[in-house]
Parts: C-alpha cells; structure tokens; sequence
C-alpha cells in the first residue's frame, strides 16, 4: 500500500507541499515527541479458534442506495475438537440469516464488530464446517461508490474496495486479520456494460439480460488474507499486455488507454526483473492494475490485481515529469505481490516485512532501469523522509505494537527507515549473500505468515551470519549514528587521519551507539581510493597510508548508511569533490556543503554544476536547491540560468528555489516562466507560481492570480498558484483561498487551497482570522479525505486554541486512522501552545487526550448505531440463540 497521490507528485516533484510528508501530524511540531499517544495500547496476535479455509463471496449492487446485497459462504476448519462458536469480524452488516453448508439454520448475534455464531454442537478439527452469512450493508469503509454530483457531473461512476488494514469486515464477514490466509472466489453482480475485476483468474462470465446485468466469477486458488480480496467495477478501457507466460491488464475510465500505458506501461519489464531476482516465479494468475476515481491511498497491492489512484494517469506533456514516480508506485505495489501477498505479516506491528520491502525493491527497479547512481539517490531520498519524522515528530523501532489503529504505524519508518536498513542488510552481507538470503526467505516461507524472527532465522540459515546485532540496533530499536567527522594530513609520513564520533545519546530503549561498516575515499593523483572501515565505538581515529594528499576525502560516499554526517573539510576539497567524486551522492553531499559555507568560491562551483549538461540530472537539482539557501545575487543568477536548462527537473528545482529571493529580478524571471502558456512544464509552472508567491514582490498577487484555471496535469499549476497566494501573506488572498476550497473545484486544488489558509492566517487581521478558522473547522467534515487531512494540519498551524474543541471532535468522528490521529495530535499541539508549554498546558492536554479515550468506544458505538437505523436496507433480522 502507498500513500501516494496528487500531493505526492508535487513533493517527489520538488514542491514543498502540504500533506503526509513528515508522519501524521509532524508537520508543524519543533522536536521530537513520543511515537505512542495517551490510550495507545499493546495490540498481540490474535487468537485464532479454527482456520479459515476458503470464502466464497456472492456479491450484488444497489448503486443509487449506495449498498450492497451479500452472501458470504466461508468454510473453516476447527483448530482443536470441541469448538461450538465462530466469532467473525463484522462491521455494520445487516445480517438476513446464517447457515451451515446444508442450509440448516444457525443461532447467531452482532456485536461490537463482531458477528458470533453457534455452530450447533461440538465440531472436530478433523471437519470443515461451512457457515453462510446472507446479509446486506451500507458500507462506510471498506467498499466505496463513485458517482457524478452537482459539483463533480464527470465523476465516473465505479465501485471500488480498499481493505487495508482492517476494513474488509465492513462488507464482508471474516477474520480480518494479515495473518490468516485462505483461498477464495467471487461472484459479482453488476450492470451489463460494466466490467468487474476481482483476485486470481477470470472463470465464468454470465449475463442477465432480463435484469441487464453480467456476473463475474473470479477464482482465487492461492490463499491470501481478508484485506487482500478486491473489487473494482466500471467502465472501463483495457490494455493488455505480458510478461512472459503472465496476462498482464491496465483498467481505467473510458478514455484513459493512451494514459494508462504511460503511467503502468514498464509493468512487463518490472515482473520478468523481480521474478528473477527473487527466484520465485510471479505467484498469481494475472497481474491487473486498475486506476480509479477518488482512491483514498495512491496503490494497494490486492493479490494479482492493484487498484491505484487515477491521478497517476496523465498526458504526453506531463511525462517526463511524472514517469518516475508512475514507475515507482508500480514497481511498489508490483513487489508487494511476493513481499505482504504471497508472504504475509502476521500482525501489523511487523508491517515492515511487507512495506520496507516493496518500497526497497521499488528501489531495486530504479538501479535495475537507471542504473547505480540513480539508485543510491533513491535511497539517499528515503533515508531523508525518515530523518525528517525522526527529528521533526518520533522516534521509533521498526517493530511497533502499541498503537490506536494499525494505520498508524504505516509511517515513514515503516516505508523508507525499513527499506535504507534493508539496503544497509545488503551492504552488510554483499549482493551474492543478500540475493541468497531473500530467495531462502521466500521461498521457505511462501503462501505463509511471518514474523520479524522468521526473516532473520532464514538469512542465517542462507548465509552463516549471526545477524542479532544488525536486527537488536536496527529493527527492534530506531534512530541512527549521528557522526561528526574530522581530516588530518601528515605530510611526513603520508598519512590521513580521519575521526568518526558518534554524537548521539544512547539509550536502553531506542537510541544505540551503532556498529557498522562504512566506507571511506580519497581522490589521490587523479584515482579514488575506497576503504572500508568498522565503527563499533562511540569515538575512532582511522589512519590511511597514502601515496600522496588526497585532493579530497569522502566519507560513505554512495550512502550506503543512515546516518547524518557534520564534515566541513573546508570549501577547496568541497569543490573538488562536487566536480570528481565519482559518486553522485558524494556529489550531492559537497553541494550542500559549499551551500553551508556560502563563500564566492562556493557559490562558483555549485554554478558550474548546476548549469553543466553533463552532469546528472538530479544531482543538478540538487544544486540548484543548495544554490536557495545561499541567498545572494550570484546565486539568485544562477538559478535563474538554470531556468532556461531543456531538462524540467532542473528547472523545476531552480524555479522552487528562486522563492528564497525576495528582489525584482526574481520575481521577473518567476513571471516569465508563467507568462503566456507559460513554461512547456506543467510542474515548473506549479513550483514558479508558487516561489513568486514567496518573493512577496509587487505585482505577484495579480501574476499568480492570472493563471488559476490554467489547464494541467492534476490541476497543479493552479495548485501553485493557491499555495503561492497562501504564502504572499496578502489578506486579499483570503477569500479567494476560502473560495477554493468549494465543493466542485477540482479535489487536489481545494485540498492546496484548504493547507494555503493555514500558512496565510498568521498574516490576517482577527475577523478574517475567524472566517478561516470557521472555515477550515469546516472542511474537518469534508467529503474527500485529502481535504479533512489538510485542514487539521491548517488548523493546526494556525495555533489557534478556539480550534481544540473543532479538532478534538473530528478526532472521534473520524472513520479514516489517519484522520484520527492527526487530530489527536493536532489537538495536544494546540493545547500545548495555550500556556506556551506551562503546568497548565499539561494539565489541558492530559484531560483533552483523557476525555478522547472515554469518549472513544461510546463513540463508535453511537455512529455504528446511527448507521443502522439510517440504512436504507431492510431491517436487521433478529439476532437467534
């Protein structure tokens, strides 16, 4: 699963975007804060009574009521003789009536989430029994119907399901839980022009001409967990393609064929690539990938066919923007069909094995398809995610199990922390050990659950390591080797010196003093020389014997360990090393460097490269970014030549950084690339409009003002220009902020719009500020999640204490776990500013967060209530004993 949408494009595009960018709720936060939230508690595996063998789900579709009419026919098996209950998980299901196999009744009740039912006698674990579940639902989660409204007439109407982490039991009956696997089918019923995609292989199509509709029976033969089973229906276009022996399907809205090849069209060379590394065959039937409306995550890895969000899909002119992440989130959900599909994570706490590795093999493609330097950039941008949730919201290990909802561990750590300590894995065993490793892995544990230990226990059983130290500092605690580094020549002896000092505090809990290899280079007569040295203390002096002074040192120069490194050997070596070190990540760390030092000379270098054709291109963007936090006029220049560089990265970096500039020249040179059509890029659009707004200059309301509407890729150069207003800190730019956030404008603007009011507020005076306060308070209840998300972090950047109560609220009404603790702690960080972090604050706090754990399950019961009483299905059958 990837929380990748139309704020993701413009973040991995170089926009500093408001959203999930930092852990929910980091966004505003100064230091770091426990991961774990007052009510937080340890969640363990379940208990599981019998094994479910197989489901066999019938399902039909009321689309105007928004329901669904359901029989769930699932077979267990007792796991010990004597069971007389099977307890199901099951949200607001309106059941009709249960029974077993042969159609006998069966006495069953609902309760909290739960669906309980007497199984009549004692049965022995050496029979399967079958219980039938005839019911009918109104689902809030889980299942999901697309429609046209006043404000949205093009909406495709489709139905789509999303059952990760636990919300498949909102339409079907289950044990919904990562670790219980089994196989499956579904029978869909749904209009006669529409196509039906489920798990597995396509068995029988038949049609209703009388009623006008088709049914799809799809087999799933390999078992998988609940929150795996899909549905995706609609009309749609299909492009087929293969990979090898596999049927390989992209599904989007009538139109979207030339689209859908764009966005998914390497999805072929992704599983012949994977299939060989892995050394287990592509596990499923098919391999479908459908796009879709509304999609409240970027992708979801369902077994054999990944719904994604429509807004991957775009036009000619938006590709050499868009074509990396498009082939990042596919080679993500791609991987996860070996790594959370035909292996699983037993509980979410040990969600990394499925995440870290689709997101490190998402990064095994890129080195694979753009070779080595793009690949450690890859990794350098993951390790950076990581480090902003680290420093900026928590700290934790890998391995979490105290939690609200399982959501919340699906954080940064989770994804990119998970994978760069993968990578660090590899370095620590060497390709030819880490490739055995993870072919044992999967190939031991295949069609099963695993655990954290499982992993470990199949690399040692591949390659002979003992790996406890690497899992005790890495996996089961967090944080990183924080290293201050120092150089030294000895001219005499021809001597290097460098010293590594570990500056972190360590601690029982979290924080080590880390053991690892690191490697160290030095450019001597025209050759890099690379040695590998082990840190196991908190303080070493390394010492080389060289043939004469290194032009410059590198210290772990393609980033092959997390860490942060303070190294200032002075601006000649840095220049040296921008311009030779043959890797781009040692490049990058120099460009940085000289940006730090800010000296003509650095500036000079940092010029050069940016504006040197034959120098990569995000390393060039790197440097233009650097180039922003120098400020001056040489600087400025240079970024602005690089505006007019062919490559859209480069331009988009220099176009964002130009925003540091405050002075006419930029502000001319940020209007030229949005006068007319404006520049050929819909995304240097988006980042100009955006920096204009940053300059403050005259004349950059009315610029910027003047290409809203301006058609583009997810609408973003609109979203530019509202994000840019938000930060021109003009109060005129309020009502036209609160104006675009209405229902009807396009979602990835309103939600733009809705963060832009946060970061304007501060500049307004006290009746505007209560407008937008009111407003966003609004926007809490919005109809599209995305929106919901930006006005709790607007709302919590305005550090407006009236919002408490708003948000608190939000927080229990919330449906979506991310909404949920967002809120909570947007809620704490708002009280805490009250008193400015006194007693009092404290005090607040504790009784805010007190109040939200008691008010928790009587809320939930009362909205489970008001469900059913609402529901525009027949009523509840009586519960039988």
């Amino acid at each position: 699963m990837s929380d990748f949408d139309a704020r993701t494009f413009e973040a991995a595009l170089g926009a500093a975007c408001h959203g999930l960018d930092v852990g929910w709720g980091a966004a505003v936060m100064a230091a770091r804060e426990p991961f774990r939230l007052t009510g937080d508690r340890p969640v363990w595996g379940r208990d599981r009574a019998y094994k479910v063998e197989h489901l066999r789900l019938d399902l039909s579709f009321d689309l105007k009521r928004r329901s669904i009419t359901a029989t769930a026919a699932t077979t267990i098996r007792p796991r010990h003789d004597g069971l007389r209950e099977a307890i199901f998980d099951a949200s607001e299901l309106e059941v009709a009536s249960v029974t077993d196999g042969d159609g006998n009744e069966l006495a069953w009740s609902l309760g909290d989430r739960t669906l309980k039912v007497n199984l009549g006698r004692a049965r022995r674990a050496s029979q399967s029994v079958t219980v039938v579940v005839a019911y009918t639902a109104t689902p809030r989660r889980g299942l999901y119907f697309n429609a046209p409204d006043e404000g949205y007439p093009s909406r495709p109407e489709q139905i789509w399901t999303q059952g990760q982490a636990e919300d498949s039991a909102c339409y079907f009956p289950c044990l919904d839980f990562p670790g219980e696997k089994f196989t499956s089918e579904a029978h869909l019923t749904v209009p006669a022009a529409w196509f039906a995609l489920s798990n597995g292989r396509l068995a029988e199509v038949t049609e209703d001409r009388r009623r006008k509709t088709k049914t799809y029976h799809w087999q799933q033969e390999r078992p998988h967990p609940a929150y795996l089973i899909t549905v995706a229906a609609g009309e749609f276009d299909e492009v087929r393609a293969k990979a090898g022996d596999v049927p390989v399907q992209y599904y989007g809205a009538p139109g979207s064929a030339p689209a859908l090849r764009r966005a998914f069209g390497r999805t072929p060379e992704m599983v012949t690539f994977f299939a060989d590394k892995i050394g287990t065959p592509y596990p499923w039937a098919k391999y479908a990938t459908v796009a879709v409306a509304d999609f409240i995550f970027g992708g979801m890895e369902n077994t054999s066919a990944t719904t994604m969000t429509d807004t991957l899909l775009h036009d000619e002119r938006a590709h050499e923007d868009v074509v990396e992440p498009c082939d990042s989130i596919t080679a993500h959900e791609l991987a996860h069909q070996w790594f959370g599909d035909l292996l699983t994570c037993r509980e979410w706490s040990h969600g990394w094995l499925n995440e870290s590795f689709a997101t490190y093999f998402d990064a095994l493609f890129v080195e694979h398809h753009r070779g080595w330097d793009a690949f450690r950039y890859n990794i350098l941008q993951n390790g950076e995610l990581y480090l902003q949730e680290d420093t900026a919201a928590y700290r934790r290990p890998l391995v979490e199990n105290v939690y609200r909802d399982p959501i919340d561990v699906f954080d940064r750590h989770l994804y990119e922390r998970g994978s760069v300590v993968l990578d660090m894995l590899r370095y620590n065993l060497g390709d030819d050990l880490w490739w055995a490793a993870i072919r044992h892995y999967t190939k031991k544990h295949a069609e099963q659950d695993v655990l954290t230990h499982d992993l470990q226990r199949a690399i040692e059983e591949a390659t002979g390591r003992n790996m406890d130290g690497f899992f005790a500092q890495w996996v089961w605690k967090g944080g990183h080797p924080e290293f201050k580094a120092s150089y030294a020549w000895d001219a005499k002896q021809r001597l290097a010196t460098v010293g590594l000092n570990q500056t972190q505090t360590p601690d029982d809990t979290l924080t080590s003093i880390y053991q690892t290899p690191i490697e160290i280079g030095f450019m001597v007569d025209g050759k890099f020389e690379r040695h590998t040295v082990h840190v196991t203390d908190a303080a070493h002096s390394f010492v080389f014997r060289l043939a004469g002074e290194p032009e410059f040192v590198s210290i772990d120069p393609a980033g092959r360990v997390l860490k942060t490194l303070d190294f200032a050997p002075g601006v000649k070596q840095l220049a040296a090393r921008l311009a030779k070190d043959p890797e781009a990540i040692g490049r990058i760390d120099a460009a940085r460097a000289l940006a730090k030092a800010g000296t003509p000379e650095a500036i000079a270098a940092l010029r050069t490269t940016a504006l040197n054709r034959e120098e990569v291109d995000f390393v060039r963007a790197e440097v233009a970014s650097a180039l922003g936090k120098v400020k001056g006029v040489a600087a400025r220049d240079a970024l602005i030549a690089a505006t007019r560089e062919p490559l859209a990265r480069v331009r988009r970096a220099a176009a964002l950084a130009l925003g540091n500039f405050r002075d006419e020249a930029t502000a001319q040179a940020l209007t030229r690339l949005l006068t007319g059509n404006g520049d050929r890029s819909y995304y240097v659009q988006m980042n100009a409009a955006q920096a204009l707004g940053r300059t403050l200059q005259p004349g950059a309301f009315e610029t910027i003002e003047g290409v809203f509407g301006r058609p583009a890729h997810n609408d973003v150069i609109t979203v530019g220009a509202v994000t840019g207003l938000g930060l021109l800190r003009d109060a005129r730019a309020a009502d036209v902020l609160v104006a675009y956030t209405r229902w009807g404008v396009h979602q990835n603007t309103r939600r733009a719009a809705t963060a832009a009011l946060g970061a304007l507020y501060p500049y307004l005076e006290s009746p505007a500020q209560v407008r937008v306060r009111e407003r966003l308070e609004e926007l809490l209840d919005d109809g599209w999640l995305r929106v919901q998300i930006a006005a709790t972090m607007a709302l919590e950047a305005t550090g407006d204490v009236k919002a408490v109560p708003a948000v608190s609220s939000a927080s229990e009404r919330a449906l979506d776990g991310r909404v949920k603790r967002m809120n909570r702690i947007a809620a704490r960080h708002l009280a805490d500013r009250a008193s400015a972090g006194g007693k009092e604050t404290k005090a607040l706090r504790d009784e805010l967060e007190k109040l939200q754990q008691e008010n928790r399950g009587l809320a939930d019961r009362l909205t489970a209530l008001e469900a059913r009483s609402t529901s525009a299905a027949s009523p509840r059958s009586k519960a039988r004993r």
